[in-house]
């Protein structure tokens, strides 16, 4: 299993967790996700979008998905990425 880790700093958490219901109730997890964990800071000011995916293959495969997510979400709502890592998962319960 595989992880992607993209970081984001600043845009507008609560128009971005309307934005996330929203999609996860027309669309739910798109294909070739697995699994996926925002984490935000208490602040609001940083978040963390991880998602988890079967193979690097279909990690890489998804990364256009990215894209066209963050052409689709105003920076002013979804923040500035400030990286995207990916990491292979050693060990989950």
């Amino acid at each position: 299993m595989w992880a992607r880790v993209a970081s984001f700093e600043g845009g507008d958490v609560e128009r971005l967790r309307e934005i996330n219901e929203r999609r996860m109730q027309e669309q739910g997890i798109p294909e070739p996700v697995k699994g996926v964990l925002i984490l935000i800071a208490p602040d609001g000011s940083r978040r963390q979008l991880i998602t988890t995916f079967e193979s690097r293959d279909a990690m890489e495969q998804a990364e256009a998905m990215f894209e066209q997510m963050g052409d689709e979400i105003p920076e002013a709502v979804r923040g500035r990425r400030t990286s995207v890592d990916y990491y292979e998962v050693a060990y989950q319960q």
